[in-house]
């Protein structure tokens, strides 16, 4: 399967604290949804396989993203910032 970001998502890179949450925050971010992908794609090739772990989460008003869990720490993500296109 491939993901095809709108032309205004973003695709950011994080790694994992020992909390399980996603770093650095991004203010800029605050209240936006994502799609996460376990692991490092580049934007123009966002393919993933049944092996990969894709879920979606939020930023927070803080700019922090929901947890992923202990279990991935110190692993990349990939993340697919939904970019609402303004009308």
């Amino acid at each position: 399967m491939v993901i095809i970001p709108n032309r205004h998502d973003e695709v950011e890179y994080f790694k994992v604290d020992s909390k399980g949450y996603p770093v650095p925050k991004k203010t800029a971010y605050a209240n936006k949804e994502v799609t996460i992908i376990v692991g490092h794609k580049e934007r123009n090739n966002l393919m993933v396989t049944p092996d990969d772990r894709v879920f979606t989460g939020v930023f927070g008003n803080n700019g922090r993203l929901s947890s992923v869990g202990k279990d991935l720490e110190g692993q990349e993500l990939t993340v697919v910032v939904h970019i609402p296109e303004e009308n």
